[in-house]
């Protein structure tokens, strides 16, 4: 941040951070009303400003006819024939398969794939994907050479796996690799799931009549989940409506006399089905497309894959909601209605706003259970601390009061070091930086403020090769010269000051961690890591809805500077939007904060906030679908936890080879790469295992080469 007097307050710099994030495909929410062509075809993207909404993707359409059924050969009632032995390369069943999925799908045009590969890498999950359309099936597919299955859960794209070719539409598998695929569920006891499915027969048969079929746009059809599809997607609240949007639909019927529950119905009408087919084997399958970016795909297809692996994978989903609130003490900039800016004297914190936000958060964890834990994290800048504050709480008082109802109510909140004056840090010399840091500490430490010396948010992202080329121009998007880029003086005096974590930005490409929860090892010093957060479109000046309608609309309004929507948004549509996105990033399994400023804490009226207005929204969308709580993870655990990532991904690029064996009721894991990867389905007497919901996960701590052995706890 340019300085701007004694107050250290914000310059006019719009465009740079602290109002949305850019647009990263993970977790955004698409409009919920109809397209118009007055809208780009793709939300407007600028560093530091961004996402408006996700990709917009092509609906796809309806599967092609195909009448008959693919006879099923050398099944017997107990899956034992002499097709399951030839597949399974054994003279009887095999109990051991490794912990990995395979997607079976047509070619790299399916949708389907980056449908179920988005949801298998936030997780973490080891898989293959097998285009049918080149690739053949054969027993060794299936097989390793030890009768090791090499998959415990069978993923179909759709359950045809028909593609188009010479204007005609031809199988992806061949009769005899169909029956190759059924014998090796048979054999060993894999389970099958298909992401979309239709009625009929072709190429087995799910049980289902048609009710009728067609295409859902922007207006959500919602599918509620029967007491099985409860039992299946647990995590979900029993009275969850799953909004089906951008879909082509079958409405089905179960045919009376077939082995199927319905999962998921609208009315009358089945939209997701488990069954088990003729042979033994069970299936669940979905009547519906689905993309990566949906919200039905974030809150539908872990519990698939969940359910077709039995809970026992690599890796791990969790859903977190974590809040940093910047510049606490310091002065901020203030929007007018009218498009001015005031600088002097900018906006402050009152002693009445802190004890107002304290309530706010307790009412909050009240209302939401499953957020009992909330717990604000605030970046603050020290300079202004008054070191002569009394510790009493003024719920009338103004800005004057700030420090002392901090000291007040410290315990109740969580402190994060945002350095002493707020600086950018892009050219300072060592001594200015390592000054900022550690003074700031101890202006902190001074009124009892407890923040964590390993963590460290500097000004605006700044330091970390994002910056203007041109340092007189506040105006213009900075452009990401990439971590190589960093001023050197604050990594080392990061590093002389015990700091191990930087704060980075979800706006900027090379602040983004390659792996969901993972951090970035800074090129220029390995012992430091970068962890971004989410900023959010409640912009850092607005104190006001009037304020943050007129911002935002001068954004993205049809005569705004980077034009989306079609109309200008009211107050009530922006917040309900932007927590639509912030549920998203929930759902998603995202842990990364997502970033506010002092200026959103203001009371405008009955102890209302822009800040608490967000979240109560974000809270009760979150409830509406889920049953499991929210995670409100302090920084340095989310530091801990970002590194936990990053060395389990280090493992499954490794080649980590973790096997299940039924008989005996354990998992071996060996890798190639001593390291840390983390396990679902363990036994919850593991060590170090964690519950969350119904499922348990672990970290297995492994030598090069050496097994290292626990016990599962397979799903029904």
């Amino acid at each position: 941040m340019v300085l701007a007097g004694p107050s250290r307050r914000r310059a006019s710099q719009l465009v740079l951070t602290g109002l949305t994030a850019l647009a990263v495909v993970l977790g955004a929410q698409t409009p919920g009303h109809a397209r118009t062509p007055a809208r780009p075809a793709q939300p407007p993207s600028v560093p530091g400003l961004g996402q408006v909404a996700s990709p917009r993707l092509a609906r796809p359409g309806a599967l092609p006819p195909r009448a008959g059924t693919v006879r099923v050969t050398g099944a017997t009632p107990s899956g034992t024939g002499s097709a399951s032995r030839a597949a399974a390369g054994t003279q009887g069943l095999n109990d051991r398969v490794a912990l990995r999925a395979l997607i079976v799908a047509t070619d790299t045009a399916d949708f389907g794939v980056p449908t179920l590969t988005t949801t298998l890498d936030r997780v973490g999950a080891g898989y293959d994907v097998l285009y049918t359309a080149s690739d053949p099936l054969g027993t060794g597919t299936l097989v390793r050479p030890d009768g090791v299955g090499r998959y415990n859960a069978i993923l179909l794209t759709n359950s045809m796996l028909l593609y188009s070719a010479g204007g005609s539409y031809v199988s992806g598998l061949t009769s005899a690799e169909w029956n190759i695929l059924w014998a090796y569920e048979r054999n060993f006891g894999v389970r099958q799931a298909a992401l979309y499915t239709s009625y009929g027969t072709w190429p087995e048969d799910y049980c289902l009549n048609s009710n009728g079929e067609g295409g859902v746009g922007d207006t959500p059809l919602p599918a509620s989940l029967t007491g099985q599809g409860a039992s299946v997607f647990d995590y979900l609240t029993s009275t969850a409506q799953v909004p089906l949007t951008q879909s082509y639909v079958y409405r089905t019927s179960i045919r009376s006399g077939c082995a199927a529950d319905a999962l998921l119905t609208n009315g009358a009408d089945v939209l997701g089905v488990r069954t088990t087919s003729t042979d033994g084997r069970e299936r669940i399958a979905l009547t519906f497309t689905s993309n990566q970016y949906l919200l039905q795909s974030d809150l539908l297809v872990y519990g698939l894959f969940r359910w077709a692996s039995k809970g026992l994978y690599l890796g791990e989903q969790r859903h977190h909601l974590n809040v940093d609130i910047d510049d606490w003490f310091n002065t901020s900039d203030h929007y007018h209605t009218d498009g001015t800016v005031e600088y002097s004297p900018g906006w402050q914190v009152s002693g009445h706003d802190v004890v107002n936000l304290d309530a706010q958060q307790t009412a909050l964890r009240a209302a939401h259970p499953n957020a009992s834990g909330l717990t604000l994290n605030i970046p603050y800048n020290g300079a202004d601390i008054d070191p002569f504050a009394g510790s009493a709480c003024s719920p009338n008082g103004d800005a004057s009061t700030l420090t002392a109802t901090t000291k007040c109510l410290k315990d109740h909140f969580r402190w994060i070091n945002h350095t002493l004056n707020h600086p950018e840090l892009n050219t300072t010399s060592y001594t200015t930086t390592y000054n900022e840091i550690n003074d700031n500490r101890v202006a902190g430490a001074a009124i009892g403020l407890n923040a964590p010396a390993s963590v460290l948010k500097t000004p605006e992202y700044s330091g970390l090769g994002v910056y203007n080329d041109n340092p007189n121009d506040d105006v213009s998007p900075p452009t990401d010269h990439g971590l190589a880029a960093s001023n050197p003086n604050l990594l080392k005096a990061a590093d002389d000051l015990g700091v191990d974590t930087l704060v980075g930005n979800m706006s900027f490409a090379s602040e983004v961690p390659p792996h969901l929860n993972a951090g970035i090892r800074h090129s220029l010093d390995q012992k430091i890591q970068v962890v971004p957060v989410w900023p959010t479109n409640i912009a850092y000046h607005c104190t006001t809805p009037d304020e943050e309608t007129a911002f935002y609309n001068s954004f993205y309004g049809p005569g705004g500077r980077f034009p989306y929507w079609p109309t200008n948004r009211t107050y009530a549509q922006i917040v309900d939007y932007e927590a639509g996105m912030a549920l998203q990033h929930a759902a998603s399994g995202s842990m990364y904060a997502h970033t506010f400023h002092i200026a959103n804490v203001n009371d405008y009226g009955s102890g209302r906030t822009l800040l608490t207005d967000w979240l109560s929204a974000v809270l009760g969308k979150y409830d509406s679908y889920y049953s499991v709580p929210l995670l409100n993870t302090a920084w340095p655990d989310l530091a801990a936890y970002a590194r936990t990532r990053t060395a389990h991904f280090a493992e499954l690029a490794a080649g980590v080879d973790p096997v299940y064996d039924r008989s005996a009721g354990t998992i071996t894991v060996t890798s190639p790469a001593a390291g840390t990867v983390q396990l679902g389905g363990v036994a919850a007497t593991t060590p170090g295992a964690t519950t969350y919901g119904t499922d348990v996960t672990a970290p297995v701590t492994l030598a090069a080469g050496a097994a290292v052995t626990v016990n599962a706890a397979p799903r029904a």
